[in-house]
Order: C-alpha cells, then sequence, then structure tokens
C-alpha cells in the first residue's frame, strides 16, 4: 500500500483544498512529536497515526 498517497487524499477529503491539504501533511505538528504527517507516511504505524489525527480534526476534536 502507498500510504503517501492515501493520506493525501484522505487530508485533501478533510481539508477540501489540495493546497491546504499538502500544507497541513508538510507541517510539523505537536500532535506527531514535531515531525510532519509526510515523515510518519513511510509505514502502517504512521499511517493509523495521521488518520486518526485527520479524524479528529474532520469532528472538531484536534489538539
Amino acid at each position: 500500500m502507498d500510504y503517501r498517497s492515501a493520506m493525501l487524499i484522505e487530508a485533501e477529503r478533510v481539508f477540501g483544498d489540495k493546497e491546504k491539504s499538502a500544507a497541513w501533511m508538510s507541517m510539523p505538528r505537536a500532535a506527531f512529536g514535531n515531525r510532519s504527517a509526510l515523515e510518519l507516511s513511510s509505514d502502517r504505524e504512521g499511517y493509523k497515526e495521521v488518520l486518526e489525527e485527520l479524524m479528529r480534526i474532520e469532528h472538531g476534536f484536534a489538539s
């Protein structure tokens, strides 16, 4: 599975905009230990962590 592509698709769906989702994916986040979502895109665990954060954002519970 290509985790990076799947994350980008989900981020674009949540943010509704390709540029906003790309910016969110590339910025370091406290929720990810000051790493970017793209840095977590290489394995299943990172993929799950990013998807959980996107779900929190989508439902208004982002940290």
